[in-house]
């Protein structure tokens, strides 16, 4: 577990456009906070930023105390997961859960401990020595989810993973994600254009409009307390009338 903390964080492109303008905020260790935000909000470029993907322009990121803003990706030992990431069809699950661990040269015992515990908590034990392709797309999606948290990074990073899933199977890994943050007690960082994932998902949602923090709190302190219009539309908070509004 570690405490990320963002700290007046800008990105502006050499077109003059500011993706993330002095963005703010604090990821307590083992919380698991969503970023939503729709097309050009800014989440993905920022979940980028703490990844190491994007230079930043201004500003910090600090990780358990140190600042990690130029840091390069492999020393920053956060794990990033994203919509287009593929698995190899000619290793089995095994092989492609233990892939992280062994590039990083961990002891084979200590890869298949933390291999079979993954496994267990996403139901792939029974599949071990089995290869992707004759797989469920659920089970699939349950390895890409296994390969990320099996090597026990400070903090979980995904980016849009369930853009183009069908419903179903977006509100089973939904629900497999929620369980590993539960069991792993993992720092998790979800971006998403989907409200529902968000809610779903995190402890507290971020809501960002044209790189800009508009609001951070529970699902339910959203929804009852909007801080503007935007918010209150995007959590479905009902309209007040003038009259409830003057408090008659």
């Amino acid at each position: 577990m570690a405490e990320l903390n963002i700290i007046a964080l800008t990105k502006t492109y050499p077109s003059g456009v500011t993706a993330v303008d002095n963005l703010s905020l604090t990821v307590n260790a083992g919380e698991s906070v969503a970023l939503f935000g729709l097309e050009r909000s800014g989440k993905s470029t920022l979940l980028r930023m703490i990844a190491g993907l994007e230079p930043v322009t201004s500003g910090q990121i600090v990780l358990d105390g140190k600042d990690i803003t130029d840091l390069s990706v492999k020393d920053r030992n956060l794990a990033y997961v994203f919509q287009n990431t593929t698995l190899d069809n000619n290793k089995t699950v095994y092989e492609n859960l233990a892939y992280g661990l062994k590039s990083r040269k961990a002891p084979a015992a200590v890869i298949d401990v933390k291999v079979k515990a993954v496994a267990e908590i996403l139901n792939l034990s029974q599949v071990l020595n089995r290869k992707p392709k004759t797989l469920t797309a659920l089970e699939r999606r349950r390895i890409l989810l296994g390969r990320t948290v099996v090597r026990d990074p400070k903090v979980y990073l995904f980016d849009e993973a369930l853009s183009g899933l069908n419903d179903e199977l977006r509100l089973q890994i939904l629900k497999d994600i929620t369980k590993l943050q539960i069991a792993l007690g993992c720092t998790f960082v979800y971006a998403t254009e989907n409200i529902a994932e968000a809610v779903t998902v995190a402890s507290r949602v971020a809501i960002l409009s044209q790189g800009k923090l508009l609001q951070i709190d529970t699902p339910e302190n959203l929804y009852h307390s909007p801080a503007n219009g935007f918010v209150a539309e995007i959590m479905g908070t009902p309209k007040q009338s003038p009259a409830q509004s003057d408090g008659e």
